[in-house]
């Protein structure tokens, strides 16, 4: 149940995209996390867009000549290890491209579409007036699904 940031250029994504995008993209994540079909894990999941004049977004080798994009996770710490993270930014690059309307290109992706992880230690994450940590959410998403 991640905090996710979408870093893109102005007029990266159509409207549309950029509506559908965090749906996705938190689904995504959801399922990494062993979290799917959870209404509490989807309602936990914030996701926030955050677009920049295309000026804004360059290298410094100049101008770019296709979008670049940066996605950050924030999640508790020990939530996603090293393996589901990598196969979760692999996913997320695919879903941007998708979203783009362009055809996955992994060696290109490489220099277009970066994935951060930040980890909170539990203790660290207050939602509301409660300290936010995996076994107190486990057992929220478990009582969820035996009332299902």
């Amino acid at each position: 149940m991640p905090i996710i940031d979408v870093e893109i250029p102005k007029g990266a994504l159509k409207d549309d995209c950029k509506h559908e995008l965090p749906e996705k993209l938190g689904h995504i994540a959801i399922e990494y996390e062993g979290l799917s079909g959870s209404k509490f894990a989807e309602e936990f999941t914030w996701l926030y867009i955050h677009e920049y004049p295309a000026t804004h977004v360059t290298q410094v080798s100049g101008k770019l000549p296709k979008p670049i994009y940066r996605v950050t996770f924030t999640t508790l710490e020990t939530l996603l290890d090293d393996e589901r993270k990598h196969m979760l930014g692999v996913d997320v690059a695919k879903a941007i491209y998708e979203a783009e309307g362009s055809k996955w290109n992994p060696e290109e992706a490489h220099n277009r579409v970066w994935t951060f992880f930040k980890d909170v230690r539990q203790g660290d994450w207050i939602a509301g007036s409660l300290i936010n940590n995996i076994p107190d959410l486990q057992e929220r998403v478990e009582k969820e699904r035996a009332a299902a």
